[in-house]
């Protein structure tokens, strides 16, 4: 059903607002696929405590149109995102209609200093508003300078809320950092649903990964995986550099790498000058479990986010530097136990992977530790600990009152 007043709005096929309970409004400012199975989970728990969970998301821009990602959850409500920029500076409106926005007791939206319905939320709740909760990284990881006007911004309205959900152990650090209290923050572990991962893996025959390796022509025993985007902060030419010397010293070792992106043709250049690297573009579920499943280590030198629970539920450790520029899931990787983090230096990064390659039982330790740390970080984990913070966060006063 369409409403004129909103934009491109879609609201859900039925009417979501019960009169007992609590209701709770979660904003996004687009919907991944790799969220709906969260957002779910969540609202089927909130329900079965009475509390009603409403959901509203906008549309992608145009580069992420190209993902060709965007997942639907038929109970939500999809408003289009008005996208325009000033100067360097992306800007997002996202006109959330008044409706959605009545008799709610919490209200949490996504922490970015780009989107502007937020400083419309905040001057709300300034005068009297619903309790806001923030849910974001508490800082930007990739920032070039801490200490930028934008990462002002950020301190500046991460103290503005309520409630803080807070990605991993390294996000809730940036909100304390800003002077938020400790006490109302809520540590998610931010996730993404990998059993159907290890599933797939279960089902893999060795007959299988032998047809595989002759499809893709692989003669040896090392194998590197390298999976992700296509594009700088994964720092390509250090890994090309490490590949080159990894093959120097192992001279079995070969690399798959899987993925796409903006930096293909330096990619597809690599492979080409080198018949031991194969690049195999995406690969997604059963067919992307396959292909790593060849591998022995995963290599990834520069920026690691989701892609560690990769990692994990496949039992293959990852090698990664400590580039500065990580995801905040970067902290459920410990060193020496479910992976390496090296220094910053090719020599440190080789050495470290030549010995994982050859070292059976450090890779093996590893692998177990791996596939523990699967379970810690599972989706069921993060929406228990989703859900607590959400009553946590109803049970307290809003801090403008206090």
């Amino acid at each position: 059903m369409e409403r004129p007043d909103a934009g491109d709005l879609t609201t859900p096929d039925a009417v979501r607002v019960k009169k007992m309970g609590q209701n709770v409004l979660l904003v996004q400012r687009r919907m991944p696929k790799y969220r709906l199975r969260l957002f779910d989970k969540m609202r089927e728990s909130l329900e079965k405590n009475e509390l009603v969970l409403e959901l509203v998301h906008g549309t992608p821009d145009r580069k992420e149109i190209l993902r060709r990602d965007e997942g639907i959850l038929p109970w939500a409500t999809r408003i289009r995102c008005m996208y325009f920029r000033l100067g360097n500076t992306q800007l997002v409106y996202q006109p959330i209609p008044s409706y959605l926005l009545k008799n709610k007791d919490l209200i949490i939206v996504p922490h970015e200093n780009r989107l502007l319905f937020n400083y419309l939320l905040l001057i709300r709740h300034h005068y009297g508003g619903p309790r806001i909760a923030f849910f974001g990284h508490g800082a930007n990881f990739q920032a070039k300078e801490s200490h930028s006007y934008r990462e002002k911004i950020k301190q500046l309205t991460a103290r503005k809320a309520d409630w803080w959900f807070a990605y991993t152990s390294l996000s809730v650090a940036r909100v304390i950092e800003s002077g938020f209290p400790e006490q109302r923050i809520t540590c998610v572990n931010n996730t993404v649903e990998v059993s159907q991962l290890i599933e797939f893996q279960k089902s893999i025959t060795p007959d299988e990964l032998y047809a595989l390796r002759q499809a893709l022509g692989l003669m040896g025993n090392n194998v590197g995986i390298f999976i992700g985007s296509l594009y700088g902060d994964k720092r390509p030419s250090f890994l090309f550099s490490a590949a080159n010397e990894l093959r120097r010293r192992l001279r079995d070792f070969e690399l798959i790498m899987i993925g796409d992106g903006p930096l293909r043709d330096k990619v597809h250049m690599f492979a080409a000058t080198r018949p031991w690297v194969r690049w195999v573009g995406e690969k997604h579920g059963r067919e992307k479990v396959l292909h790593i499943s060849l591998g022995k280590v995963m290599l990834n030198p520069g920026l690691v986010g989701l892609g560690i629970l990769d990692s994990f539920a496949l039992g293959i450790p990852m090698i990664t530097t400590d580039c500065g520029i990580h995801s905040p899931e970067i902290a459920y990787l410990e060193s020496g136990r479910n992976g390496i983090m090296t220094p910053d230096n090719l020599d440190a990064y080789v050495s470290a992977a030549e010995n994982l390659f050859i070292n059976d039982q450090l890779r093996k330790q590893m692998s177990s530790a791996c596939a523990e740390d699967a379970k810690r970080y599972s989706l069921d984990k993060m929406v228990d600990n989703f859900c607590e913070g959400i009553f946590k966060a109803l049970d307290v006063k809003p801090l403008h009152k206090q």
